[in-house]
């Protein structure tokens, strides 16, 4: 099988044409084109594709981090990308762009998912489905195209709350995923998460356990059980979010590649660690706005002292949270004047006589591509691939559950199998198996959040592991500390407009304006806005 995302980029008919999605009836005038399986995965395909657009990569690192208190937008000014720093300092608006792009990009994944899945079950009036094909791959096409439902409604409800749904390509009146929204109102966050689990639940059951090294990429049962367990975890489902997470983690299927910073290396990756990610590769013509290769590098690395934007900048507090000794430390940021071979020429990192300096003194480490490494051409083309989920996480989500059934009903049981997650990823990281109580004292979860000693731990423990990728900004809002983090917040007497957060209200973003006005009154916009 040919690299996944070659497909995706150069697919004519439901590729990334802007003008399918915009059609207003796309699946009367295409269906007649899906004619058997191999026609069935273009459209399958097309769905994956979402995925490796620009925008939504940047909306997915930019929100879950710079929103946080690991990060700061960076960038030439203020002005460069105006949208990411509003969001820094949650001053968001409807017209904002990255709501916008979020919003934009779930919606087009879930109508090509639902497009796919109606041609895939499509009956004719004698019952008998209307695409002939092999009906294990059938049966394997709708799964991965509900899991990636699934997935674009978790994103969606993280960022929204509740939401419009959508289960079919006949039910949205435009069938385009840019105005989907127009004629339906938004449906509850507990029936979004009904559906999320719906849909991964027929994904478990019928995806394969793994996949071809030339398939990296599809949706495995692993990577739905996987998002099963942290749905369940933002639920607050501690069982099913404990049970669900030992699946995978007993599955055998995946564990700890042994040194940190590999997960992240475009030589080392797609390793044992990977559950659930893009496969990119480099794109040779390199052209701005395409897609073929990945961002990641290019908009986190260094804008002075190499190839890079210099968004995404750690925080001094970011930095202070990791203990002494911690090897995460050193694969997750880089410091002025520090020597990476390969990189730059051989030439150590300064960040005190360029013009783009990082506004915090350090530079995002995760994903960024040496010289040595670098593709041919210049533009947004790297072969990094996208991690969305990866064993650690599995780990964490198990610990973090098991941690609060045990201080639910004290069974010991439950706080044994907390620190023996935990103790994987410390271990892995140079450290002792779980902390001292004069480490576990200085951590901000402790201080400043007043946690008990273990969800401490816990929670530390998924700051510094997963830094500086997705996830910390949506942990501090379901962990209830975003607006005591965000008050407390300060970089060497800089806050970066994060104490303007307001609880109550920049937990959720804004809808974007367009889906208010042309819902006729249908859909209601998140407070505060």
């Amino acid at each position: 099988m040919r690299k996944l995302i070659y497909i995706f980029s150069f697919l004519s008919l439901v590729g990334c044409s802007k003008d399918w999605l915009e059609l207003d009836q796309p699946g009367n005038i295409d269906k007649p084109y899906f004619v058997d399986g191999e026609t069935a995965f273009e459209a399958v395909i097309a769905a994956y594709d979402v995925q490796a657009w620009r925008n939504n990569i940047v909306g997915l690192w930019a929100v879950g981090s710079v929103m946080s208190d690991d990060a700061v937008k960076g960038g030439e000014s203020n002005g460069d990308q105006q949208g990411m720093y509003d969001m820094m300092n949650f001053n968001a608006t409807p017209q904002t762009d990255i709501p916008h792009w979020i919003w934009d990009d779930m919606y087009r994944l879930i109508a090509r998912s639902n497009f796919a899945i109606d041609i895939l079950v499509e009956e004719d009036v004698d019952g008998n489905k209307v695409l002939e094909m092999d009906e294990g791959n059938r049966t394997r096409f709708i799964a991965e195209c509900r899991f990636l439902r699934a997935y674009a409604y978790f994103r969606l409800v993280r960022n929204f709350g509740g939401v419009m749904l959508y289960t079919s390509a006949e039910d949205d009146g435009t069938n385009h995923g840019e105005d989907i929204s127009a004629n339906k109102p938004r449906s509850t966050a507990s029936e979004v998460y009904d559906q999320i689990v719906a849909d991964l639940t027929y994904a478990e059951a019928n995806l394969p356990a793994t996949v071809a090294l030339a398939e990296q990429g599809r949706a495995t049962s692993g990577a739905a059980k996987g998002l099963l367990a942290k749905t369940y975890l933002y639920q607050e489902n501690w069982g099913a979010a404990k049970s669900k997470s030992e699946e995978v983690i007993n599955s055998g299927n995946y564990s700890l590649v042994p040194n940190y910073a590999n997960v992240f290396s475009s030589g080392q990756q797609w390793g044992s660690e990977v559950i659930w990610s893009i496969n990119m590769v480099e794109d040779l013509d390199g052209h701005w706005g395409e897609h073929e290769g990945s961002w990641l590098s290019i908009w986190f690395g260094d804008r002075d002292m190499g190839w890079g934007y210099g968004f995404k900048c750690p925080t001094e507090d970011f930095v202070q949270a990791f203990e002494p000794n911690d090897t995460r430390l050193e694969a997750s940021v880089v410091f002025d004047g520090e020597m990476i071979p390969g990189t730059f020429g051989g030439a150590p990192h300064d960040f005190t006589g360029g013009s783009w300096n990082p506004p915090t003194g350090y530079m995002s480490q995760k994903y960024l591509i040496p010289d040595n490494e670098r593709p041919i051409t210049a533009d947004c083309n790297g072969n990094i691939d996208y991690i969305f989920m990866r064993y650690a996480d599995l780990l964490l989500i198990h610990a973090e559950a098991s941690m609060e059934l045990f201080l639910i009903s004290s069974d010991p049981s439950d706080e044994t199998d907390a620190k023996s997650s935990l103790a994987l990823i410390r271990q892995r990281a140079g450290l002792s198996a779980y902390p001292d109580a004069a480490t576990i004292s200085s951590y901000k979860e402790t201080y400043l959040l007043n946690h008990e000693e273990l969800r401490a731990v816990v929670y530390h423990e998924r700051r510094v592991e997963l830094g500086l990728e997705h996830d910390r900004f949506y942990d501090l809002v379901r962990w209830g500390d975003a607006s005591t983090v965000f008050q407390n917040f300060d970089h060497l007497g800089l806050t970066f407009g994060k104490t303007n957060f307001v609880q109550g209200c920049s937990e959720l973003l804004p809808i974007p304006y367009y889906d208010i006005q042309s819902s006729n009154g249908l859909i209601e916009q998140n407070p505060c806005y």
